[in-house]
């Protein structure tokens, strides 16, 4: 008796720990013939930190120093937390008018709780998946009318999103694997001898797998305060986007603060992030980029 009982527990046990095809079907309602990404929820409030996240917001200018970089990352949330690298940067174009910058996540490690598998819709053979590659990200910011600098910054950035992940990072509910871009102008006004008003508006659009719905095309803004001196930058800023998909988890509002420290041939940087809606984790970073040339 007490060895049925034990292995009754043991079986429930690992129930609760695995999932195969059949407990998959019926977590998603599966109609036994659509490919599994139809029942994967391509928004922010479903998806890993690093899926659809909020552009950066920009000051209105470009940055003149080519750059390379890296960073270590750290998101944590109810019954998920993340950890990854991040590839960052820049090369000028032209001076003080057109560049060029990426960022890319070449591996990022995670553990998921079971329920946040499940509200997630992770695929069965990815249940027990622990890392993913992410999508590279590429942007052109150009300066806009330069003649009027002296009194305000205006900057046209094009991003697209190259789909470098895998089948697996959709999968798991950790990357979209899907072309998407955004389009926005930055803006920045002196209000002081170093603060300055930053702030951006655009278009932010993604691929979605729905029946009816192929795109979610969403409102960009952010706006926020930089403060530059003695080779330092502190910004900090409230973004986010609106998709228009009613009640779904597509509307991220983040809150950020970023530290630049720069000298000779090194900038050092750190980063937190707040989820406020749509986006349930805090993020911390910590990196450096080095400079090629100045300015």
């Amino acid at each position: 008796m007490r060895f049925r009982f034990l292995l009754l527990f043991f079986f429930c046990f690992l129930k609760g720990k695995t999932q195969t095809l059949a407990q998959w079907a019926q977590t998603v309602n599966w109609d036994g013939v659509s490919y599994f990404a139809k029942y994967i929820n391509f928004n922010s409030a479903h998806m890993g930190p690093n899926a659809l996240t909020v552009p950066f917001i920009s000051n209105g200018s470009i940055d003149s120093i080519t750059t390379a970089g890296f960073a270590g990352q750290i998101h944590l949330s109810k019954g998920d937390k993340t950890q990854n690298i991040n590839v960052y940067g820049n090369y000028c174009l032209v001076k003080n008018a057109v560049s060029l910058d990426l960022a890319w996540i070449p591996v990022e490690f995670f553990s998921m709780s079971d329920t946040i598998k499940r509200e997630r819709h992770v695929y069965y053979k990815n249940y027990y998946d622990k890392k993913a590659k992410g999508d590279i990200v590429l942007n052109t910011t150009i300066n806009l009318l330069n003649k009027w600098r002296d009194k305000i910054q205006l900057a046209l950035r094009i991003g697209v999103r190259l789909p470098s992940s895998s089948y697996k990072g959709v999968a798991a509910a950790r990357f979209v694997d899907a072309p998407g871009y955004y389009v926005d102008v930055s803006c920045g006004k002196q209000i002081s001898p170093s603060v300055k008003w930053i702030s951006m508006l655009g278009l932010f659009v993604w691929q979605i797998d729905e029946d009816d719905l192929r795109q979610n095309d969403a409102f960009l803004f952010g706006t926020g305060l930089e403060w530059n001196k003695n080779n330092w930058r502190i910004q900090t800023d409230l973004s986010g986007y609106l998709g228009y998909i009613y009640k779904s988890g597509d509307k991220p509002i983040v809150y950020r603060f970023n530290l630049e420290k720069k000298s000779k041939r090194t900038s050092l940087l750190f980063r937190f992030q707040q989820g406020l809606q749509d986006f349930k984790y805090s993020s911390v970073e910590m990196g450096m980029k080095y400079l090629f040339r100045g300015k």
